[in-house]
């Protein structure tokens, strides 16, 4: 066992090798079935150090995709709530899932690892004959496991409960062995070992100063549980048998990122204790003859002879099977088919997309199968949206959210928002694919919104309008592949402008607006929060038509453009653009251009400059100057110039404003958290505080 900490068990297996140490069987228990599995499967060392060093844990570690590869749909739904949780809800209850990570990614690639196996059934048949040691979670029973598919038993296996959904496999409801048998000298005797080596690398209790959140209380209780039971192993152990106890420092069960460095540490203890190693070893002839005598391993025929897929969602399985792009008579692609099964997987109705391989003589059979998400399909998703700085002038609003996917079998989703605070919303669409591939998309929303705009002289808010609006739209689009989407569309829109705050012989006013819209997006940002790559390019053309209700007919078009690149994993610099104008008329207060507020001139206040025509180039840089994954800390900048006009004569350099800002940013479970100095060249500067998301 022992989570990350168990890579020091592959410079174990190092020295045994050198010193030409017959292994008869293995039995391995969480980290120790992975490279007891590995190995027992006909891996060197050296292999398995490569994939360790190799293999993203952070990447496998996650269930969900990651943004780039989410469609522009999915990108624009979770864009709007900034807490990335979305618990299951039903009969007035929370469905929670059944673990924090369901293993969809860690899945794929321990079969991947054991594709060579994966016509074995027995583990008695691999190179080395192996044993997974698991916990039945029903009722506490130590599961070993012997037979069936070795990556599955391995990630059973490693199922730390809670932070690992349990896995099922012949009728047992499987989570981590450790809480059973976290040093599983019982098994390995129970296979016909006379002789153990065995590598103990538990880690030590916490010290009553360390535990002081949930995270540490239930690692200790972990520790707790795992003690017990290796303390039995350890005093079970007999004269001739050989403990080895790497001394991994502060190197803690989480910390996959530092594996590479429990590798040598292993090695350093096998090899302090080589010359009682020695009395196993065997001569040079002898161990080749050993070598010679193991299980062989013959992967036979790849060729693809079945292609087989089982769909337990309501979506359609056409549209299931639309995204597999593997052919009968074709050599299997590994890389093909997980790509094919992580398109799957992000149609967000799924909590594990697998696969599994039967070989015959004449080639090999494929079974895709996609299991719902057993807290779905109605979910909630929350947000916080909070900015304002040291004057008082602060808006918060608290974010609800509901959808349901699978509204039918061409995988309709319904989502609605909730906006509650100083600027309440709602907002209600419908999004409906067509077709079998569903990139052709039609989606009817509407919505209600009430939002405050301020009125400035220089600096100083001298009245507060509260713009009400409802909005009915109509949108049919196409989206092509990950990134990009067209779209053609009509709305209609209505709404009032009333004094808030101020004179109340202010003018006052209502509106009607519509018209015609069309859209081209493309958008590879990696994180909407922090982002350390990609790019967006947002083009966007409105035709305001007095058939369509409109006051006033007019012409208006956005282009919003931006990059950001991540030098040496700490250093990120971005650059944005944002265009603007109104041509032909002039638009509705609630279609003008409003500059002020973070990378919006972050001198300014909120909102606090507006017109018909507006331009802003930011250039920003952050770094991250912490290793945390839960709280990662960033420190940045941002310089900042252009402006916004009412008229199209009044742009030019001398009215555009310099401007920048200082701050310190945390990205936290409730979206990104920031507090910084803002300043324009005229000398307006705001100390501001913003909660949620920035860079949409």
């Amino acid at each position: 066992g022992g989570g990350a900490r168990g890579a020091a068990h592959v410079g174990v297996l190092k020295v045994l090798e050198d010193l030409r140490i017959p292994i008869d069987v293995i039995a391995g228990t969480s980290m120790g079935s992975i490279v007891g599995g590995l190995y027992a499967s006909g891996l060197s060392p050296a292999q398995i150090e490569q994939i360790l060093d190799e293999l993203d844990w952070d990447d496998v570690l996650a269930d969900d995709q990651s943004r780039v590869d989410l469609s522009p749909n999915k990108k624009f739904q979770e864009d709007l709530f900034s807490i990335g949780i979305s618990p299951g809800f039903e009969g007035g209850q929370l469905k929670l899932p059944p673990g924090a990570i369901q293993g969809q990614k860690i899945e794929l690639a321990l079969q991947r690892l054991t594709t060579h196996v994966a016509h074995i059934n027995q583990f008695d048949h691999l190179a080395i004959p192996f044993r997974a040691v698991a916990t039945d979670i029903v009722d506490g029973s130590e599961v070993i496991l012997k037979q069936g598919n070795l990556g599955r038993a391995m990630r059973a296996s490693m199922s730390v409960p809670s932070i690992f959904a349990a896995i099922e496999i012949d009728g047992h409801l499987l989570v981590d062995g450790g809480i059973v048998n976290n040093l599983p000298v019982s098994v390995a005797r129970g296979m016909g070992a006379d002789i153990l080596i065995v590598v103990d690398i538990g880690a030590p209790l916490r010290n009553r100063d360390e535990i002081g959140n949930i995270l540490t209380v239930t690692n200790q209780l972990t520790r707790i549980l795992t003690g017990r039971n290796v303390i039995a192993s350890l005093d079970s152990l007999k004269e001739t048998d050989i403990l080895i106890s790497p001394d991994l420092g502060d190197i803690t069960s989480a910390q996959f990122d530092r594996s590479a460095e429990a590798i040598p540490k292993g090695e350093h203890a096998a090899r302090m204790i080589a010359e009682r190693l020695q009395t196993l070893s065997l001569s040079s002839s002898d161990y080749e003859m050993y070598l010679a005598g193991l299980n062989q391993i013959s992967t036979g025929d790849r060729t693809v002879k079945s292609i087989a897929m089982r769909n337990e969602s309501s979506i359609n399985d056409n549209v299931v099977a639309q995204r597999l792009n593997i052919n009968k008579g074709d050599p299997l692609n590994l890389d093909q088919l997980e790509h094919d099964i992580g398109q799957i997987h992000g149609l967000g109705a799924f909590e594990k997309v697998g696969y599994d391989l039967a070989q015959y003589e004449d080639g090999v059979g494929v079974m895709v199968y996609a299991t719902p998400k057993s807290w779905g399909p109605n979910y909630l998703h929350f947000g916080l949206d909070m900015e304002g700085d040291l004057s008082g002038d602060n808006a918060t609003n608290i974010i609800l959210g509901y959808s349901r996917t699978e509204v039918n079998q061409w995988a309709g989703e319904w989502t609605t928002l909730l906006q509650v605070g100083q600027e309440p919303k709602l907002l209600s669409y419908l999004h409906q694919p067509l077709g079998l591939d569903l990139s052709y998309f039609v989606q009817p929303s509407f919505s209600v919104e009430r939002t405050n705009i301020g009125v400035f002289s220089g600096d100083h808010e001298t009245a507060q309008y509260q713009l009400r609006q409802s909005e009915l739209q109509l949108v049919v689009g196409k989206e092509f592949g990950a990134s990009a989407v067209f779209s053609l569309g009509v709305n209609r829109r209505s709404g009032e402008v009333k004094v808030a705050i101020g004179d109340p012989n202010l003018p006052e006013s209502d509106f009607d607006d519509g018209g015609a819209i069309a859209s081209f997006s493309y958008d590879s940002i990696n994180d909407i929060d922090f982002p350390s790559r990609g790019a967006v390019f947002n083009l966007s053309y409105y035709h305001a038509l007095d058939s369509l209700g409109a006051d006033e007919e007019y012409q208006q078009w956005r282009l919003r453009t931006g990059i950001v690149k991540t030098f040496g994993d700490k250093h990120t610099i971005g650059i944005l653009t944002r265009l603007g104008g109104t041509e032909d008329g002039t638009a509705s207060i609630s279609r003008r251009f409003l500059l002020g507020g973070f990378l919006n001139m972050s001198g300014l206040q909120v909102n606090q400059l507006s017109g018909e025509y507006a331009g802003l180039a930011t250039a920003f840089y952050y770094r991250k100057f912490n290793r945390f994954k839960i709280f990662p800390a960033y420190i940045g900048g941002s310089a900042e110039y252009g402006g916004a006009w009412a008229d199209r004569d009044d742009i030019s350099a001398k009215s555009s404003l310099f401007g920048g800002s200082l701050f310190l940013g945390v990205d936290s479970p409730l979206g990104p958290v920031l507090l910084g100095l803002g300043r324009t060249n005229e000398g307006d500067s705001v100390f501001f505080t913003k909660i949620g998301r920035f860079f949409n």
